[in-house]
């Protein structure tokens, strides 16, 4: 059989139909890898959306201090606002230019506030002014205007006191965009990225242009990716250098470029950039890299400060400024250089930045992340996991409290100076923790642990639990005066020996502090002076099982065991328990819980938490106004009397305590705003050789005349009258007698005698011969 020739036409249909074919199959696999595609940018859409709309980062904690709120008539100390103002990163200067500046008059501050998010959205840089007068011994604020506009209230940027870093060991400082200078932000797009606000992602015209700088140049100075793939390269993707992922990249740029603007990108970058290495956390984010290079916030970065931040973009291990400072500088100045052709700043300024060093911290170690107040940081972190739970507590929420940065240093300053002071007197090795509360709200405003600063360890202040000693006493004796008709300030207790079996057959003998007796002392001087008996009495007339009650309506919640050795204060407390235990008795008989978080605040801007002060009458206004001043007479006759010379012409009032052989110096005291909780002892529970008054008291008077003491009011309330007692006898009088003595007592049901104890004789005056001539 004869094979049949291939003509040239039957080649010609041959080759057609496998073209045909041929393309069916390409049309074919374009459509599937079309579909393919589309479902992959579609998967690669949800993703960036995910991250992007949702938890772009793992933020730490931010915990800030107190957001100080002024309207007209508040008080304002503008000595305290201005070491505020100073410790948050704002500087002094005559004429205020720009942001994190302040200028301070007598009469006046202005102060340049930085842009921040108080909790309902950033507000932008504004000029606040607040004109002072001085009234009543204090200072109130009598006009103010923002942007030079009669405003309602202002209030003030509180300080970063720490972030609690999260697991993943990245440290961030968020920055709005509106906080960032503009000068940076062009200088950035100079460098970065000149056409962002133009293209769509990618860019060829930049990769073009930035190959001709970087050959012109010889070396590398711009490069070729867009801002925003640089940000889905540090936020979506990983470092390999495939083809894969430059695929990737540019798809995801064209997505982001797609459902975002341009400054929601620009603001994401800011954030995200890579800037260093702070040992194991990195360093994300122009906000923290100010701090950890320059120790500045964003806002008061000088042209040199931002040229060196830009450049470290390129490389910030190659460029580590500690490492490698004259290669840092070289490109700083070359970014300097570029900032000054584009005309972003004059001739003069721009010489003045190439001849300044680079200005960098001296060491890497950056302070924040050491944390300045860990003592009080534990106690936030203790309210917080309280009240949220651990997922919500790593979503990068920012903490409001009520944190006082300069009384927590003026704290730290007198527990350093007093204690070497006592430790002249005493070689042994004292520790100490101290508690500053307003008595009003219950804001606890510093805090010290250790005699250490900085100390992030044990936590006396929250975790010592001693015995209290005399400290118990005003809550027996308010308990007592609550019962009016049997009990008033000058109302006799026996003072004599008393001895106690005990249930291990052993006899307790109780003495007072000097092991004298007095027979019979009124409540007053039974307080007043510390007497032990008396106080006893009193307690076991009340009954433990009443005592008891009143120590736990105080706060107290741990057990309690009924003897009477609790009357003087055996009985363990942490000077954090303490604290809260005194509150009611020193706020006129309201009870008000002591807290450190005022707000918190989601990433999204949700108040999670917010703090509202609520004042619960515990204890009658009469039977606590004579509490309170008893203690006004403790220090100014009585066991803290020294504090009528340490503060001179000023009126307090506290408690000193003192526990057996001298092992625990308290002292409790309270002027007409703040409460202050010392404690000084030794971690191995021996002797310090301190009592109350001649250790913590010391610490407190050194505190209070650091920040200002204001002198409590007497205010007395209805129902407290002054009232005679009779000496003798402890009963109230309605006619003059000898030997009496006044105190205020509450007048409801009060008996009143109309005789005295002891037969009044009066002696006839003989008359002189002038009064017997001219009469009297």
């Amino acid at each position: 059989m004869v094979e049949k020739q291939q003509t040239p036409i039957d080649n010609a249909k041959k080759h057609r139909s496998k073209m045909k074919r041929a393309f069916v199959l390409f049309v074919k696999l374009s459509f599937i890898t079309i579909i393919l595609l589309a479902f992959y940018t579609l998967y690669l859409d949800a993703k960036v959306v995910e991250k992007f709309e949702g938890q772009r980062w793992q933020v730490p904690v931010q915990v800030f201090g107190k957001v100080e709120r002024y309207s007209i008539g508040s008080e304002i100390n503008l000595n305290r606002l201005k070491e505020n103002l100073l410790l948050t990163g704002y500087r002094r200067a005559s004429n205020v230019t720009k942001p994190g500046e302040f200028a301070l008059s007598k009469k006046r501050i202005i102060i340049y506030r930085r842009a921040f998010d108080f909790g309902s959205g950033v507000e932008e840089a504004e000029i606040v002014t607040l004109d002072v007068i001085s009234k009543n011994q204090t200072q109130q604020v009598s006009q103010l205007y923002i942007d030079n506009q009669a405003a309602d209230f202002v209030e003030i940027e509180p300080y970063l006191m720490g972030r609690i870093i999260p697991e993943n060991k990245e440290d961030r400082v968020l920055v709005p965009l509106q906080s960032v200078p503009e000068k940076l932000l062009d200088t950035l797009l100079l460098v970065e990225d000149r056409d962002f606000y133009f293209h769509s992602g990618i860019s060829p015209l930049g990769i073009l242009r930035a190959l001709y700088s970087n050959i012109k140049a010889g070396r590398t100075v711009q490069g070729g990716s867009t801002l925003t793939q640089q940000l889905v390269k540090n936020m979506y993707l990983t470092r390999d250098k495939t083809i894969w992922r430059k695929a990737n990249e540019a798809i995801m740029s064209l997505l982001l470029e797609y459902r975002y603007s341009k400054d929601q990108l620009l603001e994401a970058y800011i954030n995200e950039v890579y800037l260093g290495q702070h040992f194991a956390n990195g360093i994300y984010g122009f906000g923290l890299a100010s701090e950890f290079y320059f120790g500045e916030n964003i806002a008061q970065l000088t042209n040199a400060q931002m040229a060196t931040l830009i450049g470290v973009i390129k490389g910030p291990s190659y460029y580590d400024p500690w490492r490698y400072p004259e290669r840092t500088k070289k490109r700083r100045d070359l970014v300097l250089k570029l900032m000054f052709n584009a005309e972003y700043m004059s001739k003069e300024a721009y010489l003045s930045a190439l001849n300044t060093p680079l200005d960098i911290r001296q060491t890497r170690r950056l302070a924040q992340a050491k944390q300045k107040f860990p003592s009080y940081l534990q106690l936030v972190k203790k309210e917080l996991s309280e009240m949220l739970s651990p997922a919500l507590q790593e979503s990068g929420i920012r903490v409001f409290t009520t944190f006082s940065v300069s009384e927590q240093i003026a704290l730290e300053k007198t527990v350093d100076e007093q204690l070497n002071e006592l430790a002249k007197k005493n070689e042994h090795d004292l520790q100490v923790a101290m508690i500053v509360t307003d008595i009003e709200s219950g804001d606890i405003k510093a805090l010290v642990g250790d005699k250490k600063s900085g100390y992030a360890g044990f936590n006396r202040a929250l975790h010592a639990k001693r015995p209290i000693g005399s400290l118990i006493k005003p809550a027996i004796y308010l308990a007592a005066l609550e019962r009016f008709q049997k009990y008033q300030l000058g109302t006799l207790l026996d003072d004599k020996a008393l001895s106690f079996d005990l249930n291990d057959g052993e006899i307790w003998r109780p003495k007072n502090y000097d092991g004298e007796y007095r027979g019979r002392v009124s409540i007053f001087t039974s307080l007043v002076k510390s007497l032990n008996i008396p106080t006893i009495n009193i307690g076991m007339e009340l009954g433990l099982e009443n005592i008891a009650d009143v120590i736990h309506l105080l706060g107290y919640s741990d057990d309690i065991t009924l003897r009477p050795s609790l009357l003087l204060g055996s009985i363990n407390m942490s000077p954090y328990q303490v604290n809260q235990f005194y509150l009611p008795i020193v706020n006129k008989g309201n009870f008000v819980q002591s807290h450190v978080v005022d707000s918190v605040i989601s990433a999204q801007g949700e108040t999670l938490y917010q703090h509202i002060v609520e004042q619960t009458p515990y204890f009658s206004a009469q039977a606590s106004y004579l509490t309170d001043y008893m203690l006004i007479q403790v220090a100014q006759q009585g066991t803290a009397k020294s504090l009528t010379w340490r503060l001179k012409d000023k009126i307090v009032a506290g408690k000193t305590g003192t526990t057996n052989d001298q092992r625990d110096s308290w002292f409790v005291g309270y002027d007409a705003k703040q409460m202050v909780t010392t404690w000084l002892g030794r971690d191995d529970n021996q002797a310090t050789n301190f009592t109350g008054s001649s250790g913590a008291l010391t610490l407190y008077a050194h505190f209070m005349g650091h920040i200002g003491t204001v002198s409590k009011v007497n205010y007395r309330p209805t129902g407290v009258e002054l009232v005679n007692f009779e000496s003798k006898t402890g009963l109230a009088l309605g006619i003059e007698c000898p030997n009496s003595i006044t105190y205020p007592a509450i007048n409801e049901g009060l008996t009143l005698n109309f005789s005295c104890s002891e037969k009044v004789i009066k002696e006839k005056k003989k008359r002189s011969w002038f009064e017997k001539l001219f009469g009297t």
